[in-house]
């Protein structure tokens, strides 16, 4: 059943990488539906814990992250009521049979690896 993405609420993977005082650093997932939204949810995570954190660095990843053999999602939807729905529907063109990589459109987000580069620098 689809539900009219207008009713959803739709967030991004933002990647917060802190250390506490460590050499070890330390990678905690949010989906905001912006950067104040992450940023509040950083300092709601900060409260909580009870360890000290350190800013190292806030990525907005919303083409994914994938790390071993995990991945998490780029884009989520949320329903009003807080409940979170596996996928929407999207209208995409057919994907040709050929086994050649499609490089991304200028501005287009691409899965993020751990190895891969950083999309922004930003702490607060």
């Amino acid at each position: 059943m689809m539900e009219e993405e207008g009713k959803l609420i739709k967030k991004s993977l933002w990647l917060f990488e802190y250390n506490r005082g460590d050499s070890a650093l330390y990678l905690q997932q949010f989906y905001a539906v912006d950067e104040n939204d992450v940023r509040r949810q950083i300092e709601e995570f900060i409260r909580r814990v009870d360890f000290p954190v350190y800013w190292e660095r806030l990525r907005h990843v919303p083409g994914g992250f994938t790390i071993g053999y995990s991945s998490l999602k780029g884009i989520i939807y949320e329903r009003p009521d807080g409940s979170l729905i596996e996928e929407v529907e999207e209208k995409a063109p057919p994907q040709s049979s050929g086994t050649a990589a499609k490089a991304p459109a200028s501005g287009e987000s691409t899965p993020e690896t751990a190895s891969g580069p950083a999309s922004e620098a930003a702490p607060g």
